[in-house]
């Protein structure tokens, strides 16, 4: 899969865990660098390591955040419940809420929700994945769901992501594919170009530096010296 994506011209791409499966990180390490092996070495590719929390309730959510945090490079939560959205977007040592429309009939996220998210940096998902495997006859509520949450970022300005939540190399799509899809829901080719690219390097970039921000804005430099 990891293969594919640097055929079809991505630059990187999330290995995905549930937390659930998560036991050895060396083992892990070994993994993504037998991967890397594989891999063309004419043009740089990035693998990253990501583990997707179901959590039980919002305390359950914030126990496992603890538990991960530092141990992968990307947390994501499994969304669908209002409940665990919203824990999501009140937590800045998240950085995607995954689905939160998932088995429901609206986005997931509301205005309160989407303000959150903005302040706190936590990217919500366009699950590619999610609209293919719908049936048919029920696409138009997912449309509506992604077009919703597309209104909601325009307007308050939170990252927004779009995923291919890949099990095999079927289900990854070419960048001018996505750009056609999303445009079926209302997305510009900039904005998908910014999902697909710009979002997901703001993380790595992020989560580089996590351990060094002392407040919003402050950052802790290697001297000890704080700055803004």
């Amino acid at each position: 899969m990891a293969l594919h994506a640097q055929k079809l011209g991505y630059d990187g791409t999330a290995l995905v865990l549930n937390s659930k499966d998560y036991k050895d990180k060396s083992a892990i390490i070994k993994a993504v660098q037998s991967i890397k092996n594989n891999l063309h070495h004419d043009c740089p590719f990035q693998i990253k390591v990501g583990l997707e929390i179901q959590a039980r309730n919002p305390a359950d959510l914030k126990k496992q955040v603890q538990k991960y945090r530092d141990k992968v490079d990307v947390i994501l939560v499994h969304g669908g419940d209002l409940k665990i959205n919203r824990a999501a977007t009140e937590e800045p040592r998240i950085d995607i809420l995954c689905h939160p429309y998932r088995n429901r009939y609206d986005g997931g996220i509301n205005h309160v929700l989407a303000v959150k998210a903005a302040e706190n940096k936590v990217s919500i998902e366009i699950n590619l994945k999610y609209f293919l495997l719908t049936r048919p006859n029920q696409r138009y509520r997912v449309l509506s769901q992604f077009r919703q949450i597309v209104k909601l970022q325009r307007k308050y300005k939170f990252p927004l992501i779009i995923t291919s939540d890949a099990d095999s190399v079927y289900d990854l799509r070419h960048p001018q594919d996505i750009i056609a899809l999303a445009s079926c829901f209302g997305m510009t080719n900039d904005e998908v170009i910014h999902s697909l690219s710009s979002v997901p390097h703001d993380i790595i970039n992020r989560n580089k530096i996590r351990k060094q921000i002392i407040l919003p804005g402050v950052r802790l430099f290697n001297n000890g010296d704080p700055g803004s």
